[in-house]
């Protein structure tokens, strides 16, 4: 962590977008986007579809009970919306076979429950801005 950190003071107009979240856990997250305004997270392989099949450290941002984001998470994604971008990551065939249309619709109901322009952002505002995208 203490690289990440120093790696993003170097280069403060630098973006750097950390995939799976970074695996890092809420409160890592939101320290660093506090403390660090070039730092940006993929959501991708941070539902209970990817971390219930998989013995990888992945977070989870949604809840146990229902295809709810966590309540810690929400509060950040619409405190911070600018720093989150909605991922998947498919790589294997089976992501696209078994997982995909399931993903996709835990996604939509989570980002359903954001305020619009937020969910907007995380969906592909920051991702068209970041990449310049058109």
């Amino acid at each position: 962590m203490s690289a990440l950190k120093a790696l993003l003071e170097q280069h403060p107009k630098h973006p750097f977008v950390l995939i799976h979240m970074g695996q890092l856990r809420h409160a890592e997250v939101e320290k660093l986007i506090v403390q660090h305004q070039n730092i940006f997270f993929l959501t991708s392989h941070t539902d209970p579809i990817t971390t219930s099949s998989s013995k990888q450290p992945w977070v989870n941002m949604f809840t146990l009970s229902g295809p709810h984001l966590k309540d810690s998470w929400k509060k950040t994604l619409v405190k911070y919306p600018e720093r989150f971008i909605f991922a998947l990551d498919n790589v294997w065939p089976d992501h696209w076979h078994t997982t995909y249309t399931n993903k996709i619709t835990l996604w939509r109901k989570a980002l359903s429950e954001l305020p619009e322009d937020v969910a907007n952002l995380i969906a592909h505002g920051n991702a068209e801005r970041l990449w310049r995208l058109k």
